[in-house]
Parts: C-alpha cells; sequence; structure tokens
C-alpha cells in the first residue's frame, strides 16, 4: 500500500524522525551499545511493509517477536553477548523516546521492565505517532527510514567513528588539562 497525502509534508516529517531515532537512549554494557531499540523499529517497519498490522496498533505477538529475533541475529554477530536482548526490553522502553506509545490499564513499578508476559496480558496495542505511521505508509519514506536506521544505528562503521570521535573528545580534554 503506498499512500500519498496532499498537503503532508514527507520530508519534514522524515527529518524530524530521523532527528528522534538519532537521539534514542541506547544501553552501554561493557562498551557495547545495544541496539535493540533500532531492531525492534525495523522488524515493526517490517510488519508495516508486509501487512502484518494495518492499523496503528502494534500487538505483542509470535509474528513481531520473530522478525525482532531474526534480525537482532542478523545484527548483532559480533556481540560480546551470547543471547539477545528480550523483545520485552525495547517494546517497554522505546516509549521513553517520545514517538512510541502504549496503551495500557495496569501499572508497573517505577523503573522495572515488565516481562513478555505482562506486556502481553496487559498491554492493549502500541503505536506511533501518527504521523510517523502516515509516513511509514509510504514505500518510499519508508524505505528511506529503514535504511536510515540502518545506517545510523546499526552498522560497525558508524559505531567505530562514534567511539573514535569520543575517544578523540578525551584526548582533547587531556591535552587541555596538561
Amino acid at each position: 500500500m503506498n499512500r500519498t497525502l496532499h498537503y503532508y509534508n514527507y520530508e519534514q516529517c522524515y527529518a524530524h524522525y530521523t532527528k528522534r531515532i538519532m537521539n534514542i537512549r541506547q544501553a552501554k554494557i561493557h562498551g557495547e551499545v545495544i541496539v535493540a531499540k533500532p531492531v525492534l523499529l525495523l522488524a515493526l517497519i517490517d510488519s508495516v511493509e508486509c501487512g502484518k498490522f494495518t492499523d496503528n496498533q502494534f500487538a505483542l505477538n509470535d509474528w513481531l517477536e520473530n522478525r525482532y529475533l531474526t534480525l537482532m541475529k542478523q545484527y548483532t554477530q559480533h556481540s560480546q553477548f551470547h543471547n539477545p536482548t528480550d523483545i520485552s526490553n525495547p517494546f517497554w522502553h522505546l516509549q521513553s523516546d517520545g514517538f512510541w506509545h502504549l496503551h495500557h490499564e495496569a501499572t508497573v513499578a517505577d523503573g522495572s521492565t515488565p516481562s513478555k508476559r505482562w506486556l502481553k496480558d496487559y498491554v492493549e496495542f502500541a503505536s506511533f505517532d501518527d504521523d510517523l505511521w502516515v509516513l511509514l505508509h509510504n514505500e518510499t519514506w519508508r524505505k528511506k527510514l529503514r535504511d536510515y536506521i540502518v545506517e545510523h544505528k546499526l552498522t560497525d562503521d558508524w559505531w567505530q567513528g562514534l567511539m573514535a570521535a569520543e575517544s578523540l573528545g578525551i584526548l582533547t580534554a587531556l591535552l587541555l588539562v596538561a
């Protein structure tokens, strides 16, 4: 399905959400950035692409979990961790980045991540911002956003460049102190 809306600025929407995605918070454990959130985003984009979710209502189901695990395996081949991050972590924590919303009645203790079982039982559905949902329904912009996530959040070259920049920042700070 390739919808084009008149009076909708795809470029502006894309720029807004690539900036938001660039700033998603990702855990860093033993020097390794955890890629669970970007991988979940790819799985969600794939679910829109193949028509698994036709409304802006994403349930944590077997299809989504299997797609997420397949992508995690692909993007964490060189990880120091043997087991992929459980889908419950990015599914829950992506809401802190402001464009992913969980619709649930039950409450969870502050600071805790609910189990996958809890998410399946108590989260009616999750949704994207309406503007992002519209963007994902345009084939051209959906592919462009997917490519952006892969290039900026999941490639080794990008992470190595970031780590090199962090190292240069530390080196510069040390030289200024000396």
